[in-house]
């Protein structure tokens, strides 16, 4: 391990407001000392620089130390503790960006290493059980498909017993069952692997891809076991409506308590919605609830799916402050490096949800977001006079995320 010399670059002292917090970076290069490493070296120096910021870094070369880290890939560059690129040397714009905004390290959604789908077994969380694989299978992501079981007498198949575990075995048969006959259609064959719940299915797709998939049945009133379930996964697929109770207006009762309490951000899903990718994204949030966290937090997951991202504020004519609101939100966009164009609209109406629909109808908008850094947007949204029948029969999918509350 060698320590390069703290970098103390001009203007050091004075923050420049855009770096999330102050503070010497700490910053770690693994590779071979090889070319490709000194090369990394020297662009971090030159980032820390452009970006105004202090760095300790360190140079890490012993096989050992970089196989703890889980490194797969030399160089990599680890920024406080986190891991943020492997196999490649960006440029200098770049990693500089990766040092602004390093606190989105610590999102779920720009992991997305667990995506988990929550399904009851009726033709509503199949499609959300579609989606969830399509997402994961593009990320490359751990699927986990899970069962809220809150009766001992649920499922359709009499148990021997009246025991718990009987009856979990029971729901648990049915579930791979169900997992197995809703991603057929898919060219996908799964094969539950183990007889205890939980342990990871054998799958295999059509051009001999393994993913790793596994089902679990979980205990408790839905809405509650889901909410504390949702602290282990990175993103959490619900159905709109679905059986036992999640029928009703909005979402259903279940999904609006796992959508205003999550620890992961959530997609919803409806019956008739359609996987088509997310070519353009319509990020929807109030001004008291913006800041850079949650632009980037959006940002990062269209980035995925290579999406136009179309910033959207709804209220009523006249409204002061709305081109410094703007520049807040462009800044904010600039700071993500992404490279599509930053699009921001206004729309005039006392139904938030209602105006928002007519801009995706017209603008083709596949995926709607509500980011809240405040979770107080989103209870007025769920509580303000607002067409709750709308939502229940849009097919738009819905991605909730708390920006407060995605973190590792």
């Amino acid at each position: 391990m060698k320590e390069i010399a703290t970098i103390q670059p001009l203007n050091a002292g004075a923050c420049t407001g855009n770096c999330q917090g102050c503070g010497k970076l700490h910053i770690k290069i693994f590779g071979a000392h090889d070319t490709t490493s000194r090369l990394l070296g020297a662009r971090v120096r030159l980032a820390l620089d452009a970006a105004q910021m202090d760095g300790k870094v360190l140079e890490i070369a012993d096989p050992i130390a970089i196989q703890a880290e889980g490194i797969s890939l030399l160089p990599a560059l680890m920024i406080e503790g986190k891991v943020v690129l492997q196999g490649l040397v960006p440029n200098v714009h770049e990693i500089a960006r990766l040092m602004k905004n390093r606190e989105l390290f610590n999102s779920k959604i720009f992991h997305l290493r667990i995506i988990s789908v929550a399904v009851d077994m009726s033709d509503v969380s199949a499609n959300a059980l579609i989606f969830a694989w399509k997402i994961a299978e593009r990320m490359e992501s751990k699927l986990e498909i899970v069962y809220a079981m809150d009766s001992i007498f649920e499922g359709t198949v009499p148990s021997a017993s009246g025991f718990l575990s009987s009856y979990s075995k029971t729901m648990q048969t049915e579930l791979d069952g169900f997992v197995a006959e809703t991603l057929r259609p898919l060219g996908v064959s799964y094969v539950p692997a183990g007889k205890f719940a939980g342990e990871p299915g054998g799958v295999t797709t059509k051009t001999a891809e393994q993913m790793r998939v596994s089902t679990k049945v979980i205990y408790g009133v839905p809405d509650v076991a889901l909410v504390e379930y949702s602290k282990k996964v990175d993103l959490l697929v619900m159905g709109a409506t679905g059986r036992g109770g999640l029928g009703k207006k909005l979402f259903g009762s279940v999904s609006v308590e796992v959508s205003k309490a999550s620890h992961c951000p959530v997609l919803f899903v409806s019956r008739e919605a359609e996987f088509r990718g997310f070519e353009n994204i319509l990020y929807a949030s109030d001004f008291d609830s913006l800041n850079p966290l949650s632009v980037q937090q959006t940002v990062s997951f269209g980035r995925r799916f290579d999406a136009q991202i179309h910033f959207v504020h709804v209220g009523p004519g006249g409204e002061k402050n709305l081109e410094e609101q703007k520049e807040r939100f462009e800044a904010s966009f600039g700071e993500s490096g992404y490279d599509k164009p930053f699009i921001f609209s206004k729309m005039v109406s006392e139904n938030v949800v209602e105006a928002l629909y007519e801009y995706a109808f017209y603008h083709r908008i596949d995926l709607l977001v509500f980011v809240t850094h405040h979770r107080s947007f989103w209870d007025n949204i769920l509580h303000k006079s607002i067409t709750n029948e709308v939502l229940a029969s849009s097919d738009l999918p819905l991605l909730v995320i708390h920006s407060d509350d995605d973190m590792l």
